[in-house]
């Protein structure tokens, strides 16, 4: 008995410090709250500043694929270590940069690569419990869309109040100090080494399933990442831009705290499919020009629906792979989101300047389907495995 309330102890103090690692490392996504600011300071404009975030994503991307790998190998209590001077150092040199290279080191390198790595290491310790795995994903998960949330309005009230330098070295502060309160209650063990294969032994890793969970991921991905980019143009109205950015969070908040538990219910392939399904349902009224408050309503479920799926992805994943591979291999799914990132928003803008945003979700409408064929065929893989 008091081995497993030990177990139990343990288990909840590790998820905890998962929860504060993704809260913590958060601020890559309230980067268009500094642009105004950074743009006066440093007399440049806000195309440049936005290649900054370009870099940040990219970056963010690399840190959890090479995070995930590390993680499957070291102590999660030595990467959060890692993820917090990271994300320090890039604060407090964004507070000092004196030029938009500077910012691309400090901010786009140095916080992207760091708040990733957080970020893988964090879903690793979720991602490999032993029960109620959904559940921890999605409150890991929801977490990183909660402090982006928190950590947006008390930015730009600072920067009102005391200015760009000081609302970085408040941020570097206050992030620091929950990284390391993160840091102390997460595992300091390694985990525990993969088993051994000899040279006659085939290799368990099902790539079908991990490749169709790719391609589910970032197309699955692609829609929201873009409406993320354009929601006031979406709305069709400049008066509800804000509140089409607020539902659209709210939304991915949402999703990405119910999914998990839900899947643990009614099974992973089951949740993959509905938000495959409503995902097609948010498309459509776009794809058909609707705006106002069927605009708002379908960006509003376009939310949901990924935040869903960000929470799937990890739990999808860890079901298919030894908990001792796992952060290498969500590691590679996740570059599919990361491709869909870096790809979508710009290739949305572009298209809709010469076609228009209803026929651009029309192609996004095309995307979506081929997003839900992919689950249909890891579903497929999975129930029938070779």
């Amino acid at each position: 008995m008091a081995d497993t309330d030990t177990a139990t102890t343990g288990k909840g103090r590790a998820l905890t410090g998962a929860v504060l690692l993704d809260l913590a490392v958060s601020p890559l996504f309230a980067w268009d709250v500094f642009t105004d600011a950074l743009g006066r300071d440093l007399g440049v404009g806000h195309a440049l500043l936005a290649g900054v975030f370009s870099v940040g994503l990219a970056a963010f991307m690399l840190g959890v694929l090479a995070g995930g790998r590390a993680a499957d190998r070291t102590a999660p209590r030595r990467l959060a270590l890692i993820a917090l001077a990271g994300t320090v150092l890039g604060l407090l040199g964004s507070a000092v940069a004196g030029s938009a290279a500077v910012l691309f080191l400090t901010f786009g390198v140095l916080v992207g690569g760091a708040t990733g790595l957080g970020y893988a290491t964090a879903v690793r310790v979720a991602g490999t419990v032993t029960s109620g795995r959904g559940l921890a994903l999605g409150l890991v998960v929801s977490a990183y869309a909660a402090g982006t949330a928190v950590l947006a309005p008390l930015a730009a009230a600072l920067l009102a109040a005391v200015g760009r330098t000081a609302t970085f070295v408040v941020l570097a502060a206050v992030l620091g100090a929950v990284l390391a309160v993160a840091a102390a209650l997460v595992p300091g063990a390694r985990p525990a080494p993969p088993r051994r294969r000899d040279h006659t032994t085939p290799r368990s890793r099902p790539s079908g399933p991990v490749v169709a969970l790719w391609l589910a991921f970032g197309l699955g991905s692609a829609p929201a990442l873009a409406a993320f980019a354009q929601a006031g143009d979406l709305a069709g109205d400049a008066a509800a831009v804000t509140l089409a950015v607020v539902l659209l969070n709210v939304g991915n908040f949402a999703g990405r705290l119910v999914a998990g538990p839900l899947s643990d219910r009614i099974g992973r392939r089951a949740a993959l499919h509905a938000d495959a399904a409503l995902l097609v349902l948010a498309c459509l009224p776009l794809a058909s020009g609707a705006s106002g408050p069927v605009a708002l309503a379908a960006l509003l479920l376009l939310g949901t629906q990924y935040g869903a799926l960000s929470t799937l992805a990890p739990a999808a994943t860890s079901d298919v792979v030894p908990a001792e591979r796992f952060g290498t291999t969500y590691g590679l799914v996740f570059t599919g989101w990361g491709i869909a990132g870096l790809v979508a928003p710009v290739a949305a803008a572009s298209l809709a300047a010469v076609i228009g945003f209803a026929a651009v979700y029309v192609v996004l409408l095309g995307i979506a389907a081929l997003s839900w064929v992919a689950v249909g065929v890891y579903g497929r893989l999975v129930a029938h495995p070779a």
